[in-house]
């Protein structure tokens, strides 16, 4: 059972995290939105909006995340004068919010102190296609068996039961000679990669992992361990994937064998920058196959097919967008977008006219946040 002191520290991280989710869209976006983000929705322009605001660290931090827990952190953050909410007539009467000069403040000072933008800072454009989980069983269950095959002990139970990544271990360990090697090797790689880290990352890392003759602590067993809440636990473990991945990334020569953990799935899974739907429209657009045809091909709506338009505007430079969106037009509505102050659709449809569509926009926008992050 949680500690009422850590049941504390939890509510206020979900509030320090909540809070600097909410401070870039404050005034643009409904705190709907800022919930997708940190659900990870995969909605377009929930992605656009990460990209937009560069809200990197946040997409996908609580995957599993309630709409009643969520509502109650609100409610928590007006009570404590943090947020205000307010309906916009310019937002077609949606609820929008502000956040006070005391949300500032308070989400600062809880930032300080549980350390959030050290945990935060691997997280980046280049991470949002990436899927950590993937990653994390790929090397649990890649541990567990070359620890049992040095053990000589085949007659395990897997800790990982998806089929794909018990595929993707076997393609590692076909032969002899690649058996060997891991089990060699593997040790001194995982220790370089790890080493680094600080010890409570490294402890949360290690301590999951299982072997022959060793079961690893499940996340709620080693956070009691630990004595650390369990966003606190969960921050420090995404840090450690987050890092792992950024450093194998860029040090790939380094780490001759858990180069493979960033391997893709399969080689039709397509563009990796994209999601995957996203992948195969790309891969129609490229050999000029109109939005429309795309998707009678692909049996999905065309709305679809524009928002995996935008996803590659914004993933894709080297992709010319010119047959849906003009350079003087992506320009003047950059233009009006930073002279209005704001990303929203409607206030910059409304001051361009009825000639420019929601779909200009958004990949003029999309394109601009590309290039400014590239």
């Amino acid at each position: 059972m949680i500690s009422r002191s850590v049941e504390a520290q939890e509510q206020e991280m979900l509030s320090a995290v909540a809070l600097n989710a909410m401070i870039p869209l404050a005034n643009e976006r409904t705190l709907q939105a800022v919930y997708y983000i940190l659900r990870g929705r995969k909605a377009s322009q929930t992605l656009q909006d990460v990209h937009l605001y560069s809200l990197y660290p946040y997409y996908r931090m609580f995957p599993r995340f309630s709409k009643e827990n969520w509502d109650k952190i609100v409610s928590n953050l007006v009570q404590r004068g943090c947020i205000q909410i307010r309906t916009d007539a310019r937002m077609n009467g949606k609820s929008t919010f502000m956040v006070t000069t005391e949300g500032v403040r308070y989400a600062a000072d809880l930032s300080n102190h549980y350390q959030l933008a050290r945990w935060l800072t691997p997280f980046s454009a280049a991470l949002m296609t990436f899927n950590l989980d993937t990653f994390w069983k790929r090397l649990h269950l890649l541990v567990q068996t070359v620890s049992q095959i040095a053990a000589a002990r085949m007659d395990f139970i897997p800790v990982v039961t998806d089929r794909r990544i018990q595929s993707w271990v076997k393609s590692q360990l076909r032969s002899g000679e690649e058996r060997e090697r891991w089990q060699v090797h593997l040790g001194d790689e995982l220790y370089k990669l790890w080493s680094p880290h600080p010890m409570q990352v490294q402890q949360i890392l290690v301590g999951q992992l299982t072997g022959a003759g060793h079961t690893g602590r499940t996340s709620g067993q080693l956070a009691a361990e630990m004595d650390l809440a369990p966003l606190q636990f969960q921050l420090m473990f995404r840090y450690g994937l987050a890092s792992s991945v950024e450093r194998l990334q860029q040090e790939r020569e380094a780490f001759s064998l858990l180069k493979a953990l960033l391997d893709a799935d399969h080689e039709e899974r397509g563009d990796v920058r994209l999601s995957e739907s996203a992948a195969k429209t790309y891969a129609l657009i490229q050999r000029g196959i109109p939005k429309a045809d795309v998707a009678r091909i692909r049996r999905i709506k065309e709305s679809t097919v524009e928002d995996h338009l935008v996803e590659m505007a914004l993933r894709c430079p080297e992709w010319d967008a010119s047959e849906y969106l003009s350079p003087e037009l992506a320009d003047a509505i950059v233009r009006t977008s930073e002279e209005l102050g704001t990303g929203r659709l409607r206030l910059i449809k409304d001051h361009l006219g009825d000639e420019v569509s929601y779909l200009h926009i958004r990949l003029a926008l999309a394109r601009y946040r590309g290039e400014a992050t590239s």
